[in-house]
């Protein structure tokens, strides 16, 4: 399976300074894209219950559990690491190197991502199913660089589309980026502005602590999205029991069922959820609320971004004869929920 993605020209000295910690507090100061203000408007919309059952769904059916890939990495790893060997393969380093295994293995262990021998382990699995294969012979036959192929590619793609989709009727910004995904511009853009954020520090389970003990857990968060789904508005609203299968939670994210009542015994010892007989569970207050406030950060973070890259392309003229490549934009477009005007 051949990649379809094109490289990007590399950047020197930019990781550092592209998205720094400053930028990463401004996006939740008081009149950021993620301020508490911007967060509790978009859960107060009509509609914001609605989407991010939709988003739930969209995220579950996108996921296929697999046990060997259980074991090496949990659910937050598994997701960043393939977001970092893309953004690897885009942006090059100043010797011209994109995706190999030593710079994969660097990048996981100093944004804390998984450790190298993880990370070596995952990407061996990627190249099993075909997510990464070979590059073509290069002059530097020392280097084993790898591209992405359209599996990885279309899989980050879909993951957007899904939350572009739940969170479009509630956001002009993600009604756009919903239209621009397909364009050629996009996933390299989106790539690059997403991991720069992460390597200057920003971790959405650091705005909602609720939920480290399912992110970090393999299948974790899967079973919340399974959870919310599952639940009606009594189940979040009155803390009506949700009906689930503990063995079907086991089968869809590939995993034991002892794995599965762990996690939820230890879930409940925290005061997130409660077992209500031998297949109802309880969700009580602060996991609901975490998980709402997790979607909102989520809808925001990626509108967010795509305006700033739909800002970019229309500012940025063309390079004559050739696709524009989208440049890393310097500005930081305010909250439209926030009220603020975009500083251009």
């Amino acid at each position: 399976m051949s990649s379809t993605v094109e490289i990007q020209s590399h950047r020197t000295g930019e990781r550092a300074s592209a998205c720094s910690a400053a930028r990463v507090a401004d996006l939740t100061s008081a009149h950021g894209p993620l301020s508490a203000t911007a967060r509790a408007s978009l859960r107060a919309r009509h509609g914001f219950t609605a989407a991010v059952r939709k988003a739930a769904l969209g995220q579950l059916d996108l996921h296929h559990g697999n046990r060997l890939l259980n074991l090496i990495v949990n659910d937050r790893g598994r997701f960043l690491v393939g977001l970092l060997a893309l953004d690897l393969h885009f942006n090059r380093d100043v010797g011209g190197a994109g995706l190999t295994p030593g710079r994969l293995r660097q990048r996981c262990a100093h944004t804390g991502t998984c450790s190298p021998t993880r990370a070596s382990a995952l990407l061996a699995l990627m190249r099993l199913g075909e997510f990464v294969r070979t590059a073509p012979a290069a002059q530097d036959r020392r280097r084993r660089e790898l591209v992405p192929t359209e599996r990885l590619l279309g899989a980050q793609r879909e993951r957007w589309r899904c939350q572009f989709e739940a969170a479009a009727p509630l956001l002009p910004e993600a009604a756009l980026a919903l239209a621009a995904l397909d364009e050629p511009h996009f996933v390299p853009a989106m790539v690059r502005r997403l991991s720069d954020y992460y390597d200057a520090g920003f971790r959405v389970l650091d705005l909602v602590p609720a939920l480290r003990l399912f992110g970090e857990r393999s299948g974790g968060m899967f079973i919340v999205l399974a959870l919310i789904a599952a639940a009606d508005e009594d189940a979040i609203v009155r803390g009506a029991p949700v009906s689930v299968s503990i063995s079907e939670l086991a089968r869809r994210i590939g995993a034991s069922r002892t794995h599965v009542i762990k996690l939820i015994n230890d879930a409940a010892a925290e005061g997130l959820l409660e077992r209500a007989g031998a297949q109802g569970i309880i969700l009580k207050p602060r996991l609901s609320d975490a998980v709402h406030d997790f979607f909102a950060i989520g809808f925001l973070f990626l509108a967010h971004c795509a305006e700033a890259i739909r800002a970019a392309a229309q500012e940025a003229p063309s390079p004559v004869g050739s696709e524009a490549v989208v440049p890393q934009a310097q500005v930081m477009p305010a909250s439209r929920l926030a009220g603020e005007t975009a500083a251009r």
